[in-house]
């Protein structure tokens, strides 16, 4: 079984990224990536009609192929999820529309503040199965700041629940 996890983000100090990291601690089955290893423009058909898909798009569209399962975290901004992310999957959507098709997905948030990305999230839960993505659960975190200090969840429920979803990833 392969499981690839990351997060929706390009921000060098990403709460997304921080969360996937320790999730991933849960089981050896799981290798992180960071998309901002897989730079590609903002999604555009001109530039997709005179260039194609990006090289890195393919990279990633490769990278993410051989996964049984994957876990996203997905960060927001202004209520949605971040530009980065969404041109990801629509050049990936342009490799292959179907891109996630028989994957199972964990769907992941966390924000510093009371919503816990949660919109981006909602938004993630109902895109992505236009690509094929079974999605297995979702979880957000709020006030992540409060709950996440040396990398490491403090709230013994928050990390009992995290556990369990990946967990329950793994054996779906």
């Amino acid at each position: 079984m392969t499981i690839i996890a990351f997060a929706g983000s390009n921000s060098s100090t990403s709460l997304n990224q921080a969360l996937v990291n320790y999730v991933s601690g849960f089981s050896s089955d799981i290798e992180v990536i960071c998309l901002k290893d897989y730079p590609t423009p903002l999604y555009s058909m001109d530039i997709e009609k005179a260039d194609g898909v990006p090289q890195e798009t393919v990279a990633l569209y490769e990278k993410l192929q051989p996964a049984d399962k994957l876990i996203i975290s997905v960060s927001e901004h202004n209520g949605n999820m971040t530009a980065f992310f969404k041109s990801h999957l629509d050049w990936l959507s342009r490799k292959e529309r179907t891109f996630l098709k028989d994957k199972k997905v964990l769907l992941l948030s966390a924000s510093p503040g009371p919503g816990g990305a949660a919109h981006a999230l909602e938004i993630a839960k109902t895109t992505l199965p236009h690509f094929g993505a079974e999605i297995v659960d979702t979880y957000s975190i709020k006030k992540f700041n409060d709950v996440f200090q040396d990398g490491k969840i403090t709230d013994e429920t928050i990390a009992n629940e995290l556990k369990a979803l990946v967990n329950k990833l793994i054996n779906s």
